[in-house]
């Protein structure tokens, strides 16, 4: 082969693999690829709000202090769930365990009570706080803690959990 095939020849492979044209199917396979996962994830989160609301359909009280005062009130203990808005598990939590039929019963016993834990006051009056979430602490009216549990549950053990804890009160 002589110069003039190689130079024809490396032009040639030039054009094939022109990083100009490559950039053009990157883009379009990428928008194609962006423009369906935008998709999945309205979808998702039509599906999450859809929980989420099941979750928010609890009544949370968010201060404290009213918190304890009902429980004093209607002789009930109060639920603790430390949580973070940005808290992944926290949020799988909302959309697993605690919007569950079975659980939410369970929690009609219970003033409940939301605190987040950038709410560095409320959240150190809490005993045995240690910063991890999601967190939650059962409280007798007079703000003694009885229980507590951190991380993320299934439902089936959260269930469960929630169970154990009512036969020992009784």
């Amino acid at each position: 082969m002589n110069i003039k095939g190689i130079i024809t020849g490396m032009a040639c492979i030039g054009l094939l693999f022109c990083p100009v044209c490559g950039e053009e199917t990157v883009k379009t396979a990428t928008l194609s690829t962006l423009k369906s996962q935008k998709h999945e994830t309205s979808q998702k989160m039509q599906k999450k709000d859809g929980t989420l609301s099941v979750f928010e359909q609890l009544s949370w009280e968010t201060d404290m202090n009213h918190a304890f005062e009902r429980a004093k009130k209607e002789h009930k203990n109060v639920m603790v769930m430390v949580e973070d808005r940005r808290c992944k598990w926290c949020k799988n939590m909302k959309m697993g365990a605690l919007s569950d039929p079975n659980v939410q019963d369970k929690l009609q016993s219970y003033i409940l009570l939301k605190v987040q834990r950038s709410d560095k006051k409320t959240a150190g009056r809490i005993e045995d706080f240690t910063g991890a979430i999601p967190s939650f602490y059962f409280m007798e009216p007079d703000q003694e803690l009885f229980e507590s549990v951190v991380g993320y549950f299934a439902t089936e053990d959260f269930l469960r959990f929630l169970t154990e804890i009512q036969e020992d009160e009784l």
